[in-house]
């Protein structure tokens, strides 16, 4: 847990890509399977209320530990995709450093992770995006669907 900590105290967030290693620590694969066993625990939570049986809770992280997580960064193990979750965190660092919302591709590059075109492709995809994403977007960072322009 030290390590995690010390990772999120660094990068602001602890979703390391799978790769990354941290004072001799794996902490990208131990998040990965730290998201694996949240996930597991929520999925075995949801067959008990729903009165089904749970075949195992092996694997499956404890609450005491997900409160840990989420005491560290609430959004450690988000619901969707971790890359999505990854370039927003980044692109709310960027931002709340006095950064303005990257708009081109190129502009800002965080980590290998080019924030401009992530940005535009949340905007210029906006209709697929699960409303908590567009809420989020447009909540947290002011990002929206961009404007129709009407052809004349």
């Amino acid at each position: 847990m030290a390590v995690a900590r010390a990772y999120a105290a660094v990068h602001g967030r602890l979703l390391p890509p799978t790769t990354a290693v941290w004072d001799g620590h794996p902490i990208g694969v131990w998040a990965k399977n730290a998201r694996a066993g949240a996930r597991r625990a929520r999925e075995n939570e949801e067959l008990r209320a729903a009165g089904l049986p749970v075949p195992s809770a092996a694997e499956a992280m404890t609450e005491a530990r997900q409160d840990e997580l989420d005491a560290i960064d609430p959004g450690w193990c988000p619901d969707w995709d971790t890359g999505w979750q990854r370039c927003y965190r980044l692109v709310q660092n960027h931002v709340q450093a006095g950064g303005t919302l990257p708009m081109a591709d190129g502009e800002v590059v965080v980590q290998g992770e080019d924030l401009g075109r992530w940005v535009n492709a949340q905007r210029f995809g906006w209709d697929p995006l699960l409303p908590v994403r567009q809420w989020i977007l447009e909540n947290t960072l002011g990002s929206r669907r961009p404007r129709k322009t009407s052809g004349r």
